[in-house]
């Protein structure tokens, strides 16, 4: 009987953590202005690395960021090679320097 009341214990708080989650995307999917492929505040989210490494060459440059002008803003910050290139590590800093200033 313990098996089977922790079986479904487990059942409803996995229910609940995604029903929370999809909630909490349709908030955003329903924010006053917002656009497809936005947040709420307008602004696009980070591309993934493999995303944003658009030549596949495994390294970010300022040119696969041209359209992600909120992170070349601090590109330059986290290059900690000075090489103009950002290995997946540095790319990783830089998305997370954006995330505490409030930008996804």
């Amino acid at each position: 009987m313990k098996d089977l009341n922790r079986c479904v214990k487990s059942y409803f708080l996995a229910l609940a953590f995604s029903m929370l989650g999809a909630g909490t995307a349709l908030q955003a999917a329903e924010a006053p202005g917002a656009t497809p492929g936005t947040d709420s505040q307008g602004t696009q989210p980070s591309p993934a690395f493999h995303d944003a490494d658009k030549n596949g060459d495994h390294y970010v440059t300022k040119d696969e960021l041209k359209d992600q002008p909120r992170l070349l803003e601090r590109f330059d910050e986290v290059d900690a090679g000075k090489d103009g290139k950002l290995e997946q590590h540095e790319y990783a800093n830089l998305v997370m320097e954006k995330k505490k200033e409030g930008y996804k």
